[in-house]
Order: C-alpha cells, then structure tokens, then sequence
C-alpha cells in the first residue's frame, strides 16, 4: 500500500503550487476588473468628456482652446462668467480673485488654474478682453476668454450658472457664483466669489488637492481669538470693500501689492463727505459726468472704475462710520507710538506717483497730501469691492 501511495504524495506539491497560482490569478482578474469599473463609476469619469462640453473658446492672449481638452482635464481650477462693461458686480469679483490668485503666489499655473468667461462676446473681443486683463494684472494660469455666445451659453447651462428667468435678449445679468472643481476626483462646489479671501485659496489650494501640501504653519486652537460681534458697517467693508482697499495700511499704488483702490485712513476728515455719499452712491455716474476728482482718481488706479454697487443710504452711512471709528482707534495707537502714522506710507508711494494724476484734479486739492489722502478714499473705495 505504500507504494501505491507514493506516486501521489510525490505530486502534492505540484499540485498544490497550481492551486495557489489559480488562485492569485483569479484574484488579480478581480482586483484589475474592480479598479476598472471604480475608475468608470469614479467622479472625473462621470464628470468628465463625456459631460462638459468641449467648446470652442479663445484666451486674452488670443490662443484657441477647447474648454475641457485644454482648460479643465485633471486639473484644479476656478471658473466664474463676467463681461467687461460690467458697472458693479463683475469689477468686485475679479478684485477677489485677485487676492486669491496673491494668496496662492507660484502655485497659480502650476496646479491651480482660474478661468473668467465673459458673458457678453460680441463686445468683448480678443483685443478688449486683453487689455481688461492687463489692467487687473492677470498673472500665469489666469485667463479671460471669449468665443461664440451659443458655446458660452451652452457651457453656462451646462456648469449650472445659467439662469433663464432673467436673460432677457438685452440683458447682461447672470448668477454670479464662483465654480471650484478638481476634475480629475470629480469633485465640485459652487461658492460665492466674494468669499474670504483666505477661505478660497485655502479650498482651492488645499481642500481640492486633498490636503497635500502640508501647512508651513502649526495652530492651536486653544490660541484661536475669541470671536465678537461686527457692526453692519465692517460687515459691509469686508464683504465690499476690502478687496481693494485697507484702512490705515497706507496708500499703495500697485495692483500686485493687493491694492486696487486707495487707503480709506482719515477720508471722512479729509473729504467733503456730501462728496463721498454721491461717489458712493453712483460712481458710475460720477465718473460719467467727469467729476474732476472722480476722473483724476480714475487715471490714478490703472483706469480700473469704481463698481457701482447699488448702496442704500443706510449702508453708505454704515460704512463711513466704520472707516471713522477704525480711523479714530488708529490714531490714538499712532500717538502712543504703538505703530506708523499711515499717511507717512501713503506720502512715501504717492511720490512715485505724482504724474499719474491728472493736472485737473491738482486744481481741486486732490494733490494736497491730507486731501488725497482719500479723496481717492473712495475712487474705489466705495466700500464697495
């Protein structure tokens, strides 16, 4: 009998290394088929060629691309949809973007991409659309494009930013929500475009790349300020206005430096305030009827307008009590030496920038260094960015 058996015994092993080989191929089989139709289910393939369309579109730069082949595929990026003579909200966005594209510095074509669409392609035109980007100082992996209305129209759809209730055949209102997305997880989010800055860079640049990049910075949360309650009118300054300008940082004439508008420090005493209220009220107007000053001011902030943003005057009066009450509690820290009288910053800039203003405004005071020092206080500082 043990010699029957021995044959048998001598082949176990072979057997039983063919058993384990079947074993790990079938198991492989099924792995290879599960991460196939994982990467079939998963959200850059259902949000992907197969639903954004792929239109047509041409940069500021006057290159034609395809919206998903060349501008959204396995990338990071920010979408919203503004035209170039837009009188309000469209200025305060593009501010906002501005802070961000700041906040995430080198990273910005790399793995981080912003994409401003204009609504309105028979009047933005390659060379309008160029020089709208020049003037708000677009840095690389921000592009402003145009291209047919039907494609843009059909994108907007498309991205859910097309609202038919209001595009009347002669209107240029639209939804203004800032799109952020990571097309290659699928991962999508509507937001408003006038978000805290540090917020969306923070989305943008950690949230949808899954946190690679770990922060320079550790923070406890037993150190986090004990938060307080804001008056309406700092509410309206950070929401509005401090995209483009500050209070008591001094005036920078420099769209890189964050500034699109000047420092508001002390504009409610060195400004007629039945001045400011108009400015603030209807800019557009203002600058419409070649207010000298308004014009002057115009010419000194790289011709970029003043948004008008439709302020009640409840608001209006809001807003000048924050800058007041701000500037007063700056003051009283200058005096005791606690930091920098702010008009000494602005004098410093504003030297380097005497021949920017125009010669007319000189007649009226806006030279005069207590008196600019924010007159221009409003040429954008609307308390509206």
């Amino acid at each position: 009998m043990s010699n029957i058996r021995r044959p048998w015994l001598m082949a176990l092993p072979a057997v039983l290394i063919l058993l384990v080989g079947t074993v790990v191929l079938l198991w492989r089989a099924h792995v290879a088929e599960a991460s196939a139709n994982t990467r079939k289910t998963n959200g850059g393939s259902v949000w992907g060629a197969d639903y954004f369309p792929n239109v047509p579109l041409v940069t500021h730069e006057g290159k034609s691309v395809h919206f998903f082949d060349d501008l959204i595929k396995d990338k990071v990026v920010a979408i919203n949809f503004i035209y170039t003579t837009c009188p309000d909200t469209c200025p305060m966005e593009t501010a906002r973007l501005l802070q961000v594209q700041q906040l995430l510095g080198d990273r910005m074509g790399k793995d981080v991409f912003f994409y401003s669409v204009t609504i309105d392609p028979e009047t933005d035109t390659v060379p309008v659309i160029k020089k709208y980007a020049d003037d708000w100082h677009f840095g690389p992996g921000w592009k402003l494009l145009t291209g047919k209305e039907e494609d843009i129209t059909k994108l907007r759809k498309k991205l859910g930013v097309y609202i038919e209730e209001i595009q009347a055949d002669d209107s240029n209102d639209h939804n203004v929500s800032l799109l952020i997305g990571n097309q290659a997880t699928g991962r999508w989010m509507k937001r408003s475009p006038f978000e805290n800055p540090y917020v969306l860079a923070k989305q943008i640049g950690g949230e949808l790349h899954n946190w690679k990049l770990a922060s320079k910075t550790e923070l406890d949360y037993a150190e986090a300020p004990e938060l307080r309650s804001i008056s309406k009118g700092e509410s309206l300054f950070r929401t509005r206005c401090q995209s483009c300008h500050t209070i008591g940082d001094g005036d920078i004439v420099e769209l890189d430096a964050r500034r699109i508008g000047p420092d508001l420090y002390n504009v409610t005493q060195q400004r007629d305030r039945a001045w400011l209220e108009r400015w603030m009220a209807a800019p557009d107007d203002m600058l419409a009827a070649k207010d000298p000053l308004a014009t002057a001011l115009l010419a000194q902030y790289n011709n970029v307008p003043m948004p008008n943003l439709q302020l009640n005057p409840v608001e209006i009066k809001a807003l000048l009590e924050h800058i007041e009450e701000t500037s007063k509690q700056i003051a009283k820290h200058v005096a005791m030496g606690h930091r920098k009288d702010p008009r000494a910053v602005h004098h410093t800039n504003q030297a380097m920038n005497h021949e920017a203003m125009d010669h007319e405004a000189m007649d009226h005071g806006a030279m005069d260094h207590g008196a600019m020092d924010h007159s221009d206080g409003m040429e954008h500082s609307d308390g509206m960015h």
